[in-house]
């Protein structure tokens, strides 16, 4: 028995409180073992795992196909076992393997793999920016990217610099000014008039980023036309459409890009989370050759493209495919928010709830302003649920490997759940 192992819930708390960076609120759970869709913590208790990571367990807990490359990945013979890490100047077949992978199911020519969301952005960023450079005559220095309100990129200085929540952003101060310029989601007159603006002053503007559907803000979807009026007013005035597809992509709204939704291919996009199979940080950006122009010594990272991380991604790919996981996405996604619909529109219930909405199984439920949403994630898990509040919507976002059964299992959780939050809030249907 390891260490970890032997330690009680009471002792593992402790040392998290004392030895612990308090980045994150500490849950009062300690989860040892999972699962596909459930987990189990310390004390034996099982819960749906509706947050699946945060996006990251899109194939559920220890997929077995996941778990057989990693075991395969481990294995030492009496004479070798497979290479591991060598600078990236070194090809390997796990990264070329991964690489071919790309054009086929996603279309693009070229792309880079990093070891997390976030490091994907900035690498996204930089090649918007050298590409304004070296292709539009923007001065360097000077490049400005067009980013959205309520948007949510990652936690490097750089990326918190144009958050629009100012407990992610305030502490942590100087920002490069001028570098990135905000404008409301889901608003394209406002991109066209930046762009206007930019054209007639002299050019400055590199590239837009955004997410197809915000998740942090709390499943925010776009209108109809929206993401396909972007990509062609960045087609009209020669900028990249970059979409940050990390939480959004490889099926979790019904499609292998959520882009692909509204028939758009960005010019760059960014995946990752369920691409490391819930087992490893892995990222990438991808796109064609007019936009992936890093040139040697330009970019690195010591682990991104690893052999066993890569493995791990052209086996999260090929099971998305084999087992259908998107169409799976759309259909129990449906199937999960009508349920939810159905189940929390009774009693008192709709008192709590301004609105449930959702896109494949990425689902949000909206409570209303008088409702303590750290109150409804611990009611939600003291009913078996475990998920996250994102900015006062309880986000619903299983693994995509979610069956029938566990659906229902999920919905009456969750109505169970808020049957008692409507008692503890007092509220009466009007």
């Amino acid at each position: 028995m390891s260490a970890a192992a032997s330690l009680s819930t009471e002792d593992t708390l402790n040392i998290m409180r004392r030895h612990g960076s308090a980045h994150y609120p500490l849950s009062p759970v300690v989860f040892t073992h999972a699962l596909g869709v459930w987990l189990m913590d310390s004390e034996g208790r099982k819960y749906i795992d509706a947050a699946s990571g945060y996006g990251s367990v899109g194939l559920g807990h220890n997929h077995p196909k996941v778990c057989k490359v990693i075991t395969e990945m481990n294995t030492v013979t009496d004479t070798w076992g497979p290479v591991c890490v060598v600078p990236n100047v070194h090809a390997t077949p796990q990264l070329a393997d991964f690489l071919s992978l790309v054009p086929k199911h996603f279309g693009y020519e070229k792309t880079l793999v990093t070891n997390g969301g976030v490091e994907a952005v900035e690498a996204a960023i930089k090649l918007m920016r050298k590409r304004a450079y070296t292709k539009l005559g923007i001065p360097k220095g000077k490049a400005q990217i067009v980013v959205c309100d309520g948007n949510f990129h990652g936690r490097t200085t750089t990326v918190v610099g144009f958050s629009s929540e100012s407990a992610y952003k305030d502490p942590f101060a100087p920002f490069p000014k001028d570098a990135f310029i905000t404008i409301p989601f889901n608003s394209i007159d406002d991109l066209r008039t930046v762009l206007a603006a930019d054209a007639a002053r002299g050019r400055r503007i590199a590239g837009v980023l955004l997410e197809p559907v915000q998740g942090e803000r709390g499943v925010r979807i776009p209108g109809i036309h929206y993401l396909r009026e972007v990509a062609h007013v960045c087609k009209m005035h020669n900028i990249v459409f970059c979409a940050d597809e990390i939480q959004t992509g490889l099926g979790r709204t019904g499609k292998l890009l959520a882009s692909w939704t509204w028939g758009v291919k960005p010019d760059m996009v960014i995946i990752g989370k369920t691409l490391g199979g819930g087992k490893q940080a892995v990222a990438a950006v991808m796109g064609n050759n007019d936009v992936m122009i890093f040139e040697p010594g330009e970019h690195g990272s010591t682990y991104g493209g690893n052999p066993q991380s890569m493995a791990i991604a052209s086996a999260a790919l090929r099971i998305i495919k084999e087992e259908r996981l998107c169409e799976k996405s759309t259909r129990r996604g449906a199937d999960l928010l009508n349920q939810l619909r159905t189940t929390l529109s009774s009693g008192s219930i709709p008192s709590l709830i301004k609105e449930i909405r959702g896109i494949g199984l990425m689902i949000g439920i909206e409570l209303t302003p008088r409702v303590d949403p750290k109150v409804v994630i611990s009611c939600l898990l003291k009913h078996g649920v475990m998920t996250k509040d994102a900015h006062g919507v309880i986000r619903i976002t299983p693994p995509l490997v979610i069956t029938e059964q566990d659906i229902g299992e999920l919905v009456r959780s969750i109505g169970s759940a808020f049957v008692e939050l409507s008692q503890t809030f007092g509220v009466t249907r009007p």
